[in-house]
């Protein structure tokens, strides 16, 4: 075998071992367990309570329920809110958001509907108030005095919603308006007019979809940064699951968008993440801790949602971590540098397809005189290899029968010619450099919501798979990139003829397996976005250039 295909299947063997171990140790599995029961600790709440009897005394809260009717419909009022950025739909009953669309993002790339954030869930963000001798409603009915449609193109507003108890204590929820951003502010007042102080208790209940299509697909999950650490849920829910902590935020994101929950306390504090029914949707229950609203005093509690697209500048303008939601793995140090390096590209290009070609050939030629001495060292092996090979197998036939002495006799060949079998592993090293850049090009174009609408010849949108047609009978999309790159692939892998070497029967067996490598690849690239495919084949095309042109190089010096 060559050293050259050596060093091929240790570079693709490493390739595919590290995909699927990022895939598998970047993915966060459920692993804080319910150790309650869901929503046990909305209802068993044991905090001092300062003003108000001994420390650590039960807080005995009216019990509310908190059921698990979804409420699709709304049940109040609906207010709508415009701003350059999205539509939003407020239902008074609750407080919650019922409805809320990013203008300057399309469902499709015909245009359509804009991307709904609530789309085929429940209203979110139902606050759910206990207080101590009061009963309050699941769904508090605010009241709101203006008018049902508010426009905002400037400054800030505020819409408040207003609900006044049985007992005199007053409620308001305000939602803050910034036209210019998509973190959309909230603070929740309670006046308490009394002699006496109130114990009080807040949850925030938000229903969300939990649906897992594959890498590179529309994957819907819910996510959440607990104490520094990101906890992802990408599949449907057995049983429930708790996280405790300092919460910075949490919600749910789909491949390019997301909405959380920035909860602005910096306190432990708990989610519940609990499956609901037999479909995709889950129940997000936060609480926050229990306190007290002194006589004649106001409680306010503040907190922001971010209701919009993964982008990385945005997102991490936002603060609280939240650009954290977008998972770079390991590689994020050279991600972000390489998206700004694309990003820049693009403004004066002005296609990404061919920002991604230019990238690509860039990253090449900056690796090329490392990869261009690896190859012509590994190349002159081979010739090497070539020469002796005829000794090689002569002193295989006379010791086939003892393979001690065949391998002893084969490392005595090697050394009178100058020939280090180990040598070749040294060849690994250009291609083990670069692979982190490789790992981080595939995240970005995998990742990047810049990619997301971007048309390129005959490939209507580089953050999806091609869809030209179903192939009859079998219904399986035809896609012409995948083939193309599987194709060159193919090419690279047969520019250079195999040279077996001693005691490598398994070493053949690997090699054998490699000539599958494009096919399989192909296969596992057909449903993976245009642009990372795209990225993939032209590296391969140049791989392919620089086979040959090291090929010449090498038989020129030898006089060829």
């Amino acid at each position: 075998m060559t050293d050259n295909k050596i060093n091929t299947i240790i570079f693709f063997v490493l390739s595919i071992l590290i995909f699927l171990g990022y895939t598998y140790f970047f993915s966060t599995p459920d692993k804080n367990q319910a150790k309650k029961p869901p929503g046990a600790e909305v209802f068993e709440q044991s905090s001092p309570d300062p003003g108000a009897g001994q420390a650590g005394e039960s807080q005995d809260f009216q019990e509310q329920s908190d059921s698990d009717d979804m409420h699709f419909s709304p049940e109040g009022r609906l207010i709508s809110i415009d701003t350059p950025l999205y539509h939003g739909v407020i239902d008074t009953a609750g407080g919650r958001i019922y409805k809320w669309e990013l203008k300057k993002f399309k469902e499709s790339t015909n245009g359509g509907a804009a991307i709904n954030l609530f789309k085929d869930t429940p209203p979110g963000f139902s606050t759910l108030l206990k207080m101590k001798g009061h009963d309050v409603p699941e769904l508090i009915p605010f009241e709101y005095s203006g008018q049902d449609n508010i426009t905002v193109t400037d400054g800030t507003d505020e819409l408040a919603l207003t609900w006044l108890s049985p007992e005199g204590v007053t409620v308001k929820k305000i939602y803050a308006v910034d036209p210019a951003s998509y973190v959309l502010k909230q603070r929740l007042e309670v006046t308490n007019p009394g002699t006496a102080s109130i114990q009080q208790k807040l949850d925030i209940k938000w229903f969300g979809k939990v649906e897992e299509h594959g890498s590179g697909g529309n994957t819907m999950s819910f996510v959440a940064l607990v104490s520094g650490d990101v906890e992802t849920v990408q599949k449907k829910l057995k049983e429930s699951s708790s996280y405790s902590g300092v919460i910075d935020w949490f919600g749910y994101s789909q491949k390019y968008f997301i909405s959380s929950f920035l909860p602005e306390t910096g306190a432990d504090t708990s989610i519940t993440l609990s499956p609901v029914g037999d479909k995709s949707l889950v129940k997000a229950l936060y609480s926050y801790p229990a306190d007290t609203v002194p006589a004649g005093k106001t409680s306010v509690k503040n907190w922001e949602v971010y209701l919009g697209p993964l982008e990385y500048d945005t997102v991490k303008a936002v603060g609280y971590n939240l650009q954290e939601s977008i998972n770079y793995g390991w590689v994020e140090f050279l991600a972000k540098p390489l998206l700004d390096f694309l990003k820049w590209l693009n403004s004066y290009i002005h296609n990404y397809g061919i920002s991604i070609i230019v990238i690509t050939v860039i990253m090449r030629l900056i690796f090329l005189p490392l990869t261009i001495k690896s190859m012509v060292s590994m190349k002159q092996m081979q010739i090497k290899m070539e020469k002796i090979k005829p000794k090689m197998d002569a002193l295989k036939e006379k010791f086939k029968d003892d393979k001690a002495k065949q391998n002893s006799e084969l490392m005595k060949l090697y050394s009178s010619n100058g020939i280090n079998p180990l040598s070749s592993l040294g060849g690994c090293l250009p291609l083990l450099i670069q692979l982190p850049v490789f790992v981080a090009l595939y995240d970005v174009f995998l990742h990047s919501i810049d990619l997301r609408h971007s048309s390129f010849l005959w490939i209507n949108d580089l953050s999806e798979p091609e869809h030209l047609f179903d192939i009859p009978g079998i219904g399986i999309p035809f896609r012409i990139l995948p083939l193309v790159m599987g194709v060159s692939w193919f090419i690279s892998q047969k520019m250079t003829p195999m040279t077996p070497t001693a005691g490598n029967e398994t070493m053949q067996m690997q090699m054998k397996m490699m000539q599958f490598m494009p096919i399989i690849f192909t296969v596992m690239f057909w449903g993976l976005p245009s642009g990372l495919i795209l990225y993939w084949t032209v590296s391969n095309i140049l791989s392919i250039g620089q086979q040959i042109y090291v090929n010449r190089l090498v038989n020129t010096a030898k006089g060829g």
